[in-house]
Parts: structure tokens; C-alpha cells; sequence
């Protein structure tokens, strides 16, 4: 075990690769070019922040942990028809205690512990998002403090320690520059000096929210980005100026994309109470994508074939309930067979389209907070899926492309595998094409479905290995977006 080195990630949440230039974040930017810069990096799908944080810390598709959405059927949640918003602490530490766990694979913080180290995690993302990336911190001793308050985070008692060290938390604000700065000095000033963990993770709501409600091309949305990339130049400037050096092992990320919302919300439930579905018997979660639970085969059936003649209906998934629906695709393809998953999942329809005549991406939805042309994700098209990855440090390439296929997954088993620990079993991979080792071979497929009706879909990925990197899910030969 190397008990010299240590990790630091830091998370722009929903931030697009294609943003990323020596305009908007000149030090994300230097970072990239002058460390190992993975510029083929996946996001899993449902490409939702809990979903991502999820695979970001068990190094697994949602199929294993759990995970499987920002809001799913939970029985353990104890709310209203079993119904688990991720995003609500004290509804997601109901059901992580009723469990015994909320993830359903090993995570990070459990694995770090048994060797001894320590995961910290300070972030100012959603109060539920930060519980994930180290659901067990309070019970083995370790730090989780959300920027939403001591009541809102997993170890308030160390989480007081910092605030008392640091002064109290600012206000949130949009962008959340007093936030994001707080998290950064939080880790320079307190937990480094006072806990020294092995991996620490630092979470910046930005660009994410901005992009949610002023849009992705917002003048408020480039002040988060370049705010956020100065935070990230202080942190960069702390190491060079520490004795820590290139022993410091750093890593920037996103969990996802954006693209633009077109049109009004879809109003998914009443239009499938018009089509005749009995909405007291089915279950359905909608938003930029939609879970359907169903009683059985039949109705999934009915339900799959009406989905299939809709317009703004794209890529569908299904169950395997003695068969596939005609014209499905399984769980399984899209990385999320997991008994908490919807006997359907379906995507909203996406383009190509530049929503503002700049960056490209438009899609349909049901979610009636986010204002029309803003921000969304959680979808299969390519401008969701792409994220950002990069390392710098003593176990790193500088000055390095990994052009092969990435992903979030992949973080973790890097991670243990530079602090020498054995890993349980995962679905991601050790980059060691990122430490100077050959790149490994990649393979494009495509998973196909069709109806004799006309409805066509398919699914890509790349394999490398074992681990599966989706590339995008498409509905063929439908109607234009309206």
C-alpha cells in the first residue's frame, strides 16, 4: 500500500467538454493539456448527477449499485407509494438505514476504511448527492459535510468542526461563487491539516445549476464556469506552493452534459391517463427520461407499443418479463438491470439542433421547474453522455492524450489501484494507459430493435475489456422535433 500518495477530485457538476477552452477556464484548460487529458470520457445513463455519483464512488453501472435514477421506487424510502426523491436527505437516510446501506455495491469510503485511509467529502451539490459519495462516513468515523447545513449532512459532527475552524457556510446564490470558494478553502485549511485523508472529494454545484434555470449558454451560467475555474486555479496553486508536489494526485471531472429543453413540458402523466392507462394501478416517473413500473407483461406490452407511436417518444428499454416487448431494448443494454428500475425506461426525443445557434443539443421533457430552452440531461444523446476526466500527478502521464473510450467508472479502480489496495469487482477499469501503458483496444457496437410498424432504435457503445462505454441511444426515422 502507498501511504505517501494522496487524491483529490474535483467535480463540475454537468460540465460539458466542449466548454472547456483557455476563454472560460484557462486553468481547466492547462490542467487538461499538461496532465493525462482523457478526451473520450462517458458519463452511465440515466445521466443524472446521483446516478454518476454513484458509479464515480463504486466504480459500477447503475445494474449493480443501485442507483438507478435522481428519483425511483424504493420501498425502504417509507414515503408516499414508495417513492424515493435521491435528492432529499432525510428520505434517502430513511431508506440508507433501512437497508443498511443504499448502494448496493462496495463503495470508495467502506473500501478506503478497511485499509485504514480515509475519504472527506465537501460539496455544495444537492444535500442527497453528497450523502452518496460517502453513505457510511458517520458510521466509521469519517468526514461528509454538505454546504446545505449540519442537519443536512451525513457527519454533523465533524462537519461542525470545520465550519467552527472556518467560519460559517455562506448563503447559496447563483452562480455559487461564496460556496464554491468556502468548499475549496475548506479542504486547504481544515481537512488537510486536520485529517490528511488518502482521497478527498470536492463537490462545485457549478455549472449545473446555472445551466438548470438561466441556460447553458447563459451569461450567468459562463460567469459560474469561469468563477468555478479559478477555484480550481487556487487549488492547483496550493499544491504547487505545499510540499505535497506531484504526491498530490489530481483529478477534475464531470458527471454529465447539458443540452437545451425544447418546447413546454410534455405533461407525460396526463397524456397517459387520455391513452386509457389506469394511473392508479401503473406507476410512472417522468422527466427528460421516464420510468414506468408495471403490474405485469400484458400491460407492459400495451404500454411499450403506445410509447413506440408517439412523437417525442425516442429510445425505449424494457424488462425481460418472458421476453423482450417487440421493439425494446433490454435493461441490460443501457448498463441498468436493477431490480429498482422501471419495467420501462424510456428517453425523451433529442437533435442535433443549436438551441441558440451555438452549442448543439435539444431535448423534449417533462419537468416543469426547469424554464424552456434551459439546461436538462439525464438522456442518451452524445452532448449528455460526454464528460470531463483528467489526472495530474507523480502516477501520471503529463502531457498526455487518452484518446480510447473512459469513463466514470473508471475512476475508482485507478484510485485504489494507485494507492495499491485490491478492489472488490467492477464494471470500470485501471487506466494505466493514463501512467504510460499502451492504450488498450476499443470496440464500436450497436444494439438494434425494430417493429413492424416502423419504430427503430439502436444503442452504441465501445468495449474495452469487459467495461462498457455508452456512445448514444437513438430513435430512427421519427418525426422532427416540433
Amino acid at each position: 500500500m502507498n501511504r505517501d500518495i494522496r487524491f483529490l477530485i474535483v467535480a463540475f457538476d454537468g460540465l460539458r467538454p466542449d466548454m472547456v477552452d483557455a476563454d472560460l477556464m484557462p486553468n481547466l484548460s492547462t490542467f487538461r493539456r499538461q496532465g493525462a487529458n482523457c478526451t473520450d470520457n462517458r458519463a452511465v445513463f440515466p445521466t443524472e448527477t446521483r446516478v454518476n455519483q454513484s458509479s464515480l464512488v463504486t466504480g459500477c453501472h447503475p445494474a449493480r449499485h443501485g442507483m438507478v435514477a435522481n428519483k425511483f421506487m424504493e420501498p425502504a424510502s417509507g414515503g408516499a407509494g414508495s417513492f424515493l426523491n435521491t435528492a432529499d436527505f432525510d428520505a434517502l437516510r430513511t431508506a440508507d438505514k433501512a437497508l443498511g446501506g443504499i448502494l448496493t455495491a462496495p463503495s470508495l469510503g467502506e473500501i478506503l476504511h478497511n485499509a485504514g485511509l480515509e475519504l472527506s467529502v465537501v460539496g455544495c451539490g444537492t444535500p442527497g448527492g453528497n450523502r452518496i459519495l460517502h453513505h457510511r462516513a458517520e458510521s466509521i468515523g469519517n468526514l461528509n459535510l454538505s454546504l446545505h447545513g449540519l442537519d443536512k449532512s451525513t457527519t454533523p459532527g465533524a462537519g461542525k468542526g470545520v465550519i467552527d475552524a472556518l467560519g460559517p457556510i455562506p448563503e447559496a446564490e447563483l452562480p455559487n461563487k461564496a460556496r464554491i470558494d468556502w468548499v475549496v478553502d475548506a479542504y486547504m485549511d481544515v481537512v488537510v491539516p486536520q485529517r490528511d485523508p488518502a482521497v478527498a472529494i470536492l463537490w462545485f454545484s457549478d455549472p449545473d445549476t446555472p445551466f438548470h434555470y438561466r441556460g447553458i449558454e447563459s451569461a450567468e451560467a459562463a460567469d459560474a464556469i469561469r468563477h468555478a475555474d479559478a477555484a480550481f486555479g487556487r487549488l492547483l496553486a496550493w499544491r504547487a506552493a505545499s510540499d505535497r508536489g506531484d504526491s498530490l494526485q489530481m483529478i477534475a471531472l464531470s458527471d454529465h452534459g447539458h443540452v437545451a429543453t425544447h418546447g413546454a413540458a410534455a405533461a407525460l402523466p396526463e397524456q397517459f391517463s387520455d391513452a386509457g392507462f389506469p394511473m392508479d394501478e401503473i406507476i410512472l416517473i417522468s422527466g427528460t427520461f421516464g420510468s414506468v413500473y408495471v403490474r405485469d407483461r400484458e400491460e407492459q406490452l400495451r404500454l411499450v407499443s403506445w410509447l413506440q407511436g408517439q412523437p417525442w417518444c425516442g429510445p425505449i428499454f424494457a424488462r425481460d418479463k418472458g421476453g423482450l416487448p417487440p421493439g425494446a431494448l433490454s435493461l441490460a443494454a443501457a448498463n441498468c438491470d436493477h431490480p429498482r428500475s422501471g419495467d420501462i425506461v424510456f428517453v425523451l426525443a433529442r437533435d442535433a439542433a443549436a438551441a441558440h445557434g451555438g452549442l448543439l443539443g435539444r431535448c423534449l421533457h417533462d419537468n416543469t421547474e426547469i424554464p424552456v430552452g434551459c439546461g436538462l440531461h439525464g438522456g442518451l444523446s452524445p452532448y449528455e453522455v460526454s464528460c470531463v476526466l483528467a489526472f495530474s500527478g507523480s502516477l501520471f502521464t503529463p502531457q498526455s492524450v487518452v484518446s480510447v473510450p473512459t469513463g466514470i467508472i473508471d475512476v475508482m479502480p485507478t484510485i485504489l489501484h494507485g494507492l495499491g489496495i485490491d478492489g472488490p469487482d467492477m464494471d470500470g477499469r485501471v487506466l494505466h494507459e493514463a501512467m504510460g501503458a499502451a492504450a488498450p483496444v476499443s470496440k464500436r457496437r450497436r444494439e438494434k430493435a425494430k417493429t413492424a410498424s416502423g419504430y427503430r432504435q439502436s444503442l452504441d457503445y465501445d468495449a474495452v475489456g469487459t467495461s462498457r462505454y455508452l456512445v448514444q441511444g437513438q430513435r430512427h426515422g421519427g418525426p422532427d422535433l416540433p
